[in-house]
This record gives structure tokens, sequence and C-alpha cells, in this order.
């Protein structure tokens, strides 16, 4: 049964909310007639007005969505690109270490890498980000929900100007099914305004064989500051360059 559409609460204002967020231009096109934009409810729910579902995008865009041209996938990784290039804390982007562990990308994926190497099992993650806040601030908080795919089926990186070492490297346990732990950072990280930052994350469980093909995963992170604000990180996949539907779902925090 189709959903009755209700109208978006303060129109006015929350247009003028999603074009400063895609600032005036189109976020598929770059057209910048604006005044002809209309607005898109990311997960088809005409009733979810959170700004967080919408995205101001021009007609013929919007006709590309809805004859299925442009997938929801690649609509939400938009709309999580712009919110992080808006963010007070910036993604940059995601590598592995693949130096120290077994894992490398796959080629045409961003952020999906596949176990090639058994020696070391277990991923380690870097991440870089910038601080946008003009104000120092601390890394206290680490929250990753996991969703094991099903076996058997088959974000985009910035160029850092300048070669970021690691300042460390958390190792955080990936936690049973359906359970939820919110890890609290003992060695905080310190950054100082303006500046880019990288750390390391390794993944590991009981056994290193569960990250062994044809395990696959995708997670989902986000990282918390000062004890009060997160920002989402573009979800990562593990020997596996897609997502699926219905899935069984695990959380690490």
């Amino acid at each position: 049964m189709k959903k009755k559409r209700t109208s978006i609460p303060q129109l006015n204002k929350t247009r003028a909310i999603l074009q400063q967020e895609i600032k005036s231009k189109c976020p598929f096109c770059s057209s910048t007639d604006v005044g002809h934009f209309e607005i898109h409810h990311i997960d088809e729910n005409p009733n979810n007005h959170k700004i967080g579902n919408l995205l101001l995008l021009c007609p013929t865009c919007h006709s590309k969505i809805t004859k299925k041209d442009i997938l929801i996938d690649e609509i939400q990784k938009v709309k999580q690109n712009i919110s992080n290039s808006n963010a007070d804390i910036q993604f940059v982007s995601v590598t592995v270490d693949s130096e120290n562990c077994g894992w490398e990308p796959y080629e045409n994926t961003p952020n999906a890498f596949e176990a090639v190497r058994y020696k070391s099992l277990f991923p380690i993650f870097n991440f870089s980000l910038i601080n946008n806040t003009g104000k120092t601030v601390l890394l206290t908080d680490i929250t990753i929900s996991n969703n094991r795919l099903p076996v058997g089926l088959s974000s985009p990186d910035r160029p850092l100007p300048n070669i970021l070492r690691p300042l460390i490297k958390y190792k955080i346990k990936l936690p049973p099914s359906g359970e939820t732990i919110k890890t609290i950072l003992s060695d905080e990280i310190e950054i100082p305004p303006t500046r880019a930052f990288k750390f390391q994350i390794e993944l590991f469980t009981e056994r290193m064989d569960y990250f062994k093909p044809p395990n696959k995963y995708a997670l989902n992170l986000k990282f918390g500051f000062n004890n009060y604000f997160h920002i989402d990180i573009p979800k990562i996949l593990l020997n596996s360059e897609k997502d699926y539907d219905k899935l069984q779902y695990r959380v690490l925090a």
C-alpha cells in the first residue's frame, strides 16, 4: 500500500538548510538552477522529513532516481559525503595497513577490502580526518556496528597533501551477534585546530579465521569527540564489493 505523503514542516527553512548543504549546486550533475530544485526523500518514505533523509537536487536527477538510473546506495553515499564535507570533524579516507595485515583494497570499490594473505587476518584500518572546529578536540570513543553479509553473494577518498603517520592503534574486539558495547578510549587523541590526523583500528575476534573468506562483513563506524558529539564514517565492506539487505546485526562500540 502506498504511503500517504505529508507536508514537510517549515518547508522554506528546510529548503534553505538543504540548499546551503549542497552549496546551491546539484550534487549529481552540478546544475545551479536552484530555483527549480526538488526535495528527495532518500529512504523513499514521504513522511520521514528529517534533514538527514532529505536531499535537494535538480528535477532531471530527481527523475533519474525515480527511474532507478540513480540507485539508493549512490544517493546515500552522496548525502554522507556532503555531510562529512560540511562537518566540524571531516572524514577524509579509510585505508588498510597492508604491510601489517593480510588485507588489500578492491580495485573499483571505495572502502571495500578483501583478505588476500592468511598470515594475519585481523584487519588494521587507517582513518584520516581533519579537525575544522577551530579548537582542540579529543577523540574519546568509537562505535562500530557489524552486519554479517550472506555468504555466496557476489566513499570517495580525498588525498592528503602530506604523509600522515598514525598517532595510535586501537585494538577492538568484534562482539557476538546482537550485542552493543561502547568503547571509551583510555588513550585519547588530542587534535589541535585545523589539523589533519590519522589513527588505526585493529579489529579482532577469538579466532582469526572468522575473517577468512567466504565470511563477509559490512561495518558502520562512528567516532566520538569530547564525549558529546559524533561523526559517522562511510560503510566499510570486508570480503565483499556489495552490501545486502536483511542482514544479521552485530554492534561494537
